[in-house]
């Protein structure tokens, strides 16, 4: 495609595709997949477009899309486009801090409708009646378009007249806690940023992509489905829960399709490389992969070189992996590496990273260094500047807040003048909240100046997880304090406690904050530390950096080593007295392969994170095919427990 004849509207582009013959293929297991032509896609969307206008959407409607299923999602998306509907994509899960997100999008909307299944809307309507949300439960009723009764027909709906400054989608904060905020984009934004993508990752006619990323996710949905789309070309989506059940099919189905371009973030290969050896790889051939992106959250060098030096035998080109840079208000991309140049790192002193001041770099690494990314260059028409704390632009190699300009740069958020008029300056330049400096003409992210952590892809904000954990009994406002560190491998939770009593008093907390993280944010605690008081600033704000640099420090390595000790199982509560239970207790230390297990350990006390349940009960489903549901572990949270409810099941 052309640049002189690029398309002014998403809809546009989506006829000029939909006149050939690539097409989406949908992955949903190993021999699992079906092909979808563009011109299918279209008539499909359209057909659900006469079903929601005569269920009373018209243009300008708003349109919360509540879908796991990739090939429902991608129809009813581009049904509302083509309708000037206004889709909201939001993510469809059993958690409650998701579940919690779309009750707080659902109010902050204007009068939105739901598309989605009845069981997800069933839960959705009982989380709204167990935290004194009632009231939201028949408004939502009577709003949802249930996936099944409104589908696709034969007769076809009507098409708006779709400009290029209208609304394309509403994009909100992928933060699991915290008060989502809504990102406008615009067909101009998106095909701004998707000219510049196509460019800057030098796509051609010949490029196949592939992606487990949510179509929820600015990557999964903008960057491989709307990217290829525009250049007409063959895309592979699988679902993110494929992933994480089965990551080794990642890399079979881009060996299988030959597929040049993929993506991850950083705990996606680490999530891959966990399981790798499990299974044996005589076929995979990965030498068709040019890309794979890595973004979406703080890249590791290490891992990055890992992962290629792992893949290596099955001919995994050295320079595939694709660092960049970009986030929500950009539509997507900000800054790209250049196609296939080697990964680039900088060595930063720890201690000389402080906004608009010079950053100490090393070329090698040394006492007290950190080791960066590069992330590259702007994308074309887009423009990145550093400034400091009054907004001043800064030279190169000096800290300060990393700021956006472009087409593809949004114009403000939802329903909320405050934040746009906070965020975007007069001359509009977004303040991206990244901290990051110019180092070798490349772009340098040193982390989130409102100290967002970030761990396994998702986002979280440590004010709600401090109050998830102070409204325990044993706790009490005010004496949690949630924080990343760095660990082993990568960004990993801790909670500091103000607690003054004994260790041993202090392992039940431990259980409880664990417990309530996993359940209630899909998170793992993997430290919880006991402090007699945490720092703070003059205006009494605790001071969460000063907490991280002194557990880097090792200040709190001997109560860690204390902890260990008290909480690992005694010897007669390792052993399994029988052969299920011996069987669920190999798979959990498979999976939990840092911790020690005893049969009547809490996986939620043992702070088991959303990821680590999914892939226990992937490997008891090959076990005992049919017999355990997901929520099953909620219920039966011991290996003692759920190995009596097995056994009474074989029984009966």
């Amino acid at each position: 495609m052309s640049t002189t004849k690029f398309p002014a509207t998403l809809t546009e582009t989506l006829l000029h595709s939909s006149a050939g013959d690539r097409s989406v293929t949908f992955i949903n297991g190993r021999t699992e997949q079906h092909s979808v032509r563009y011109s299918d896609l279209r008539q499909r969307a359209l057909g659900l477009l006469h079903s929601l206008q005569s269920a009373g959407l018209q243009q300008g409607s708003e349109l919360i899309i509540l879908s796991n299923d990739n090939e429902q999602f991608i129809i009813a998306f581009w049904a509302a486009l083509l309708g000037g509907i206004i889709p909201v994509p939001l993510t469809a899960t059993g958690n409650n801090s998701a579940r919690q997100k779309v009750l707080s999008v659902f109010r902050k909307l204007d009068n939105p409708y739901l598309w989605t299944s009845a069981e997800t809307l069933d839960r959705l309507c009982q989380h709204a009646e167990d935290n004194d949300q009632s009231h939201l439960g028949p408004l939502l009723r009577s709003k949802a378009l249930l996936i099944g009764q409104i589908s696709p027909g034969r007769q076809l709906g009507a098409p708006a007249e779709v400009k290029p400054d209208d609304i394309t989608f509403i994009q909100f904060s992928s933060g699991s806690t915290g008060t989502p905020k809504g990102v406008i984009l615009t067909h101009r934004n998106l095909l701004s940023n998707i000219r510049s993508i196509i460019a800057g990752a030098e796509l051609t006619r010949s490029d196949v992509t592939l992606s487990w990323m949510p179509l929820t996710h600015d990557m999964g949905i903008i960057g491989f489905h709307l990217v290829p789309l525009v250049l007409d070309i063959d895309a592979c989506l699988m679902p993110s829960e494929l992933f994480v059940r089965r990551p080794m099919l990642w890399l079979e189905k881009v060996s299988e399709t030959q597929a040049t371009a993929t993506s991850s973030p950083n705990f996606g290969y680490q999530h891959l490389l966990k399981y790798f050896p499990e299974e044996p790889q005589d076929t995979l051939d990965l030498s068709s992969l040019r890309l794979i992106f890595n973004g979406a959250e703080p890249i590791s060098a290490a891992i990055c070189r890992r992962f290629n030096a792992t893949l290596k035998p099955w001919h995994l080109p050295e320079n595939a992996i694709f660092p960049v840079y970009g986030l929500a208000e950009a539509s997507l991309a900000a800054a790209f590496t250049r196609p296939g140049a080697p990964l680039s790192t900088v060595f930063v002193r720890r201690h000389s990273l402080h906004i608009g001041q010079e950053v100490m770099a090393l070329p090698d690494a040394a006492a007290d260094t950190v080791e960066m990314v590069h992330l590259g260059q702007p994308v074309p028409d887009t423009e990145i500047r550093i400034v400091d704390a009054r907004g001043i632009p800064l030279p190169d190699n000096h800290l300060g807040h990393v700021h956006i300009r472009g087409d593809n740069v949004t114009a403000g958020y939802y329903h909320d003048p405050d934040l746009t008029a906070e965020t975007i300056t007069p001359d509009h330049w977004l303040k991206t909240g990244d901290l990051g400096f110019i180092n070798q003409g490349q772009l340098v992210i040193s982390g989130r100046h409102k100290e967002l952590i970030i761990i396994n892809g998702q986002n979280y904000h440590p004010h709600d997880l401090d109050l998830l954990c102070s409204a325990l009994p044993d706790i009490g406002p005010g004496k949690a304090v949630a924080c990343a560190v760095s660990g082993d491998a990568g960004e990993q939770l801790a909670v500091f406690v103000m607690y003054r009593g004994s260790l041993q008093d202090f392992l039940p907390v431990v259980g409880e904050i664990r417990k309530t993280l996993a359940q209630n944010a899909g998170i793992d605690a993997a430290h919880v530390i006991p402090v007699s008081s945490f720092p703070k600033t003059t205006s009494g704000k605790v001071q969460r950096y000063v907490l991280a640099e002194q557990y880097a420090q090792g200040e709190y390595a001997e109560i860690l080593q204390q902890l260990e000790e008290l909480t690992r199982p005694a010897a007669e509560e390792q052993h399994a007295g029988s052969n299920t239970e011996q069987l669920l207790q190999d798979i959990c230390h498979a999976v939990l392969d840092n911790r020690d297990i005893g049969l009547h350990d809490d996986l939620f006390e043992l702070g088991a994170s959303s990821l680590e349940l999914t892939q226990i009960h992937e490997r008891i489903e090959q076990q005992f095919p049919g017999r355990v549901e997901l929520t099953d572990l909620f219920e039966y949270p011991t290996i003692a427990e759920l190995a009596a409810f097995l056994d009474q099941q074989q029984q009966s």
